[in-house]
This record gives C-alpha cells, structure tokens and sequence, in this order.
C-alpha cells in the first residue's frame, strides 16, 4: 500500500524500513537496515543549487555524538490507532491535524532549514568537515534521503537524525557506502523533524550533492513491505483499502487466530474493474500460493494462536496505475447466525393474491447476530440491507443500509424507505384488526438481501435463491 502515485527510489545500497509512528502505536522507530529490498526507480530532485558550507558548530558535534551512541534519545510522539475491541468496519487513516501538535509552530531547528524534494550541492569541502541541514516533513510521508555525485577519490557517510521537537535526537538510520558510492536511506516516517548528518571522511577540496525525496501520499498500513513489517490485524473480519505505488511494490498483512477460529481472504479492486492490477498470495508455510482472482479462501480451522500470511503484489503483465485500490478482506470467517427483517404497520397483501415475504410502507427494521467459527462474536462488522423496492428490467436495483454490530454481534436498525407509486392495485378482505373491512392497496414488488461489507459471499441471498421477496406498499384505504 503505498503511494498513491509512481515513486522513485533506487540505490546502490537501499536502507530500509523505518517503523511508522502511526502504523505501530506507541513503539519508537526502529532504524534502518541495509538488508531490505531496494525501490526501483530514482525520483529526479529539482536544483537547489550550490550551498555555502555551514559547518557543525563544536557544542552540537556533541549533541550529534551523543545521540548517535543512544545518549540521547528523541521521543516520538506515537499516534495510537483503536484499541481492537473498539474497531469499527474500515480502519481508517489517522488524520494529518491528529500528526501535529501545537508546539510545532514554535519550533526552532538547531541547523538551517533546506527544502524537501530538492538537490543541493556543496564544494570546496575538506577531510574532516561535519555538514548538518534540517528539513520538516509536514505529514506521513515514504522518503528518501540522499548523497549522491560525490567527486572522485571522496567517502563520504550519511546520517538521519529525528529532532523530538524540543532538541532532543534520536538516529533513524545510517548509510557509510564504500569511497565515493551514492548513500541512499529510504523508509516511511511520521510528520515531524528531521536532519541531515554528512561526514567527510576522506575529501580534498570536494564536492557532493544531497537531497530528501518525498512523497506524501501513503496509507495507514505503511511500512509493510516486507514480511517482518507485515500489518497486523485485529481480531474480526477486516477490511483495508490499499494501492501498489510501483512494480516491485509488496504489501503484506498478518492476522492471528487467537483462537483456533476459521480464517478467510478475499482481495477486490475498484468497482472500475480494476482487480487485474493485482496478485495475492497466501502463506502456506513454506510456499506463496496464488489466490485466484474472485475467489474467497478459507482455512476451515486452525492452531489457535496461528498467524496467517497474505501478500498483494503487482500482476507483471499489467501496466500499475497507482491511483488504484485493492479491498482486502482478512480475519475471522464471518458467520450470520440470525436475522430478521420486518415492515411498519401495513394490512399485509395475502399471500394467495400476490406473495411478499416481507412487506412495508416506509421503515424496515432489521436485526443480525454474526459470529466466528467458534461461536465467539464479531464486533464492529458492516451488515448490509439491500433493498430493491421495484424490480424492473433483468438488473437489479439495491438501495443498501449498512449498520454495525455491538460487543454482543448484534446489530440493530430501522430504515426509511421512502413512498412509492404502485405498479399494482389489489382488493381483499381483512380482519387483523378484530373487524372485517375490504381494503385497496397499491405497491410495488422486489426483493431484499442481507450481505456483509467485510467479506463477499455470506448473509442471506445467494447465487440460488438471490433475494427475499419484498412488498413495497404505497397506499391502502377501505373501500366499504
């Protein structure tokens, strides 16, 4: 789940991946390592210029020093996403406003300021000198840091400091490539403030280029490119939206069946079609099995306390649009143990003059109760009423009602339906009332469904017996 459009990053030697702040509530960032795969594509930086060396004054050389031998520790402000007894359908994206704290404004960098997704050049540098710049990234952003085109016979070595917003550092990570090798640092990382750290370890009268690449536009999931990064999931049934930013782009998710409950997968695409952009796999444990595409895929039980593995990676025989995005389903298999869908008051058509299962003037109240496997309940799924209120023509035509369940499974709700104009008038007798009255009523004839928004194919209707029949009635008087 990356960016949301193509992003650069390649390397000699990629460092990579920073655990975001928002992805793994109240951890600090681990640092970079030099063993993740590196992205594929250099993202071209606009000029910045030549700079003139601002050298690292001596009081914060040991700030710097301090901090890199963990003397000195920057404290992270972590973004805490739901506790998972209080997920609720989707999980969202934190908002950027929740990212930033008021201190920020008054924020005053211990190094000049440079701007992101811009290439600066310094020359004239010596052995021995110590060069430090500070750039803010105002949101959740996928970057990489750079130090490139280093004159001949140069070593330079590259160091990523956070600043906690009060002075204090913390090293994200490092990179020291051989003689003049580019340096390349590359990861997702929370808003906040961060510095450049350049040594020049061998340089006479040199010249190297720096520079951050930015790119804003991730997801609430990042990283988890690799599977040591994997998302995990909370215990339901889950359903997170995701795009692939290039074609070596892999998003992997974890899910825990704490209880030894059936698990099951399922990835859509846009309701564009766009599902071919995609491959997802399963973790055999010792293989990645291809799941085809519109099929579900379930592990009738397992271990308890089993973690199971997916993966969404780019279909190679298909051009990646990263504007778009995959639907994952991934947890516990849901089951609807109950339900029940009634109308409002009406004098119901009889059923040896038209049949209608369920009938209705203008509310429908409606109940489920779903659970795993084991019986335990399913909290903070989307059950969905679809109502179509008159069939015409071969297709339908749902109008869907989504509600959500309680800690209990169960969810409840009443929904408008609206008037109508009827495509058929009926006479008969009734007596509900305790008195005999003919009535007249108009109304409409469809059908209802109940489905399930996290996972496709359970509920009530099917590819058998795809709807209950369903009155919508428009008027109805007494006609003596």
């Amino acid at each position: 789940m990356k960016s949301k459009k193509a992003f650069m990053l390649g390397a000699a030697m990629a460092a990579s991946c920073f655990v975001s702040a928002f992805a793994l509530a109240a951890q600090p960032p681990q640092s970079l390592n030099a063993e993740a795969v590196r992205q594929a594509v250099d993202k071209a930086l606009k000029s910045g210029g030549k700079l003139a060396p601002a050298k690292v004054p001596a009081s914060l050389k040991q700030k710097l020093q301090a901090a890199k031998t963990g003397q000195s520790r920057a404290v992270t402000q972590a973004v805490k996403t739901a506790p998972f007894n209080t997920v609720v359908g989707e999980l969202k994206k934190p908002g950027q406003a929740e990212l930033k704290s008021a201190a920020v404004a008054a924020f005053v960098p211990l190094f000049p300021t440079l701007d992101i997704n811009t290439l600066y050049t310094l020359n004239g540098v010596a052995q021995g000198e110590e060069f430090a710049y500070h750039f803010n990234l105002p949101e959740n952003a996928r970057i990489q840091v750079q130090l490139v085109n280093q004159s001949a016979g140069t070593d330079m070595s590259l160091t990523l400091f956070q600043d906690d917003g009060q002075g204090n550092l913390s090293v994200v990570g490092s990179s020291d490539a051989a003689g003049n090798a580019d340096e390349y640092l590359n990861g997702v990382l929370p808003a906040g403030d961060y510095y450049w750290y350049m040594v020049a370890k061998v340089a006479n009268n040199a010249q190297f280029s720096f520079g951050v690449a930015v790119d804003t536009n991730i997801d609430a999931y990042e990283p988890n490119d690799t599977p040591q990064t994997a998302f995990v999931l909370p215990d339901s049934m889950n359903k997170v939206t995701g795009n692939l930013d290039n074609a070596n782009d892999v998003d992997y998710f974890d899910f825990k069946a704490v209880r030894g409950q059936s698990v099951s997968m399922f990835l859509a695409g846009d309701a564009d079609g766009s599902r071919n952009q995609w491959i997802f796999d399963r973790f055999d444990g010792v293989n990645w099995v291809t799941i085809p595409a519109g099929s579900t895929s379930t592990y009738p039980s397992v271990t308890p306390g089993t973690t199971v593995k997916v993966r969404v990676r780019a279909n190679p025989g298909v051009v990646q649009d990263p504007s778009k995005h995959y639907q994952l389903s991934l947890g516990s298999t849901p089951r609807l143990n109950t339900s029940d869908v009634k109308g409002d008051n009406v004098v119901r058509v009889p059923a040896s003059i038209f049949w209608m299962a369920t009938q209705a003037a203008r509310t429908v109240n409606w109940t489920t109760n779903w659970s795993d496997s084991t019986g335990a309940p399913l909290l903070g799924v989307t059950p969905v009423l679809r109502i179509d209120k008159r069939f015409d023509g071969a297709e339908f035509h749902w109008t869907d009602f989504k509600a959500t369940t309680n800690s209990a499974g169960t969810s409840q709700a009443s929904s408008g339906i609206g008037d109508c104009f009827g495509d058929y008038r009926v006479e008969y007798p009734d007596s509900s009332t305790g008195v005999k009255y003919n009535w007249a009523t108009t109304f409409n004839f469809g059908g209802w469904r109940i489905e399930l928004d996290e996972f496709p194919g359970v509920g009530v209707g099917g590819e058998n017996v795809p709807y209950v029949t369903f009155g919508h009635i428009c008027t109805q008087d007494i006609i003596h």
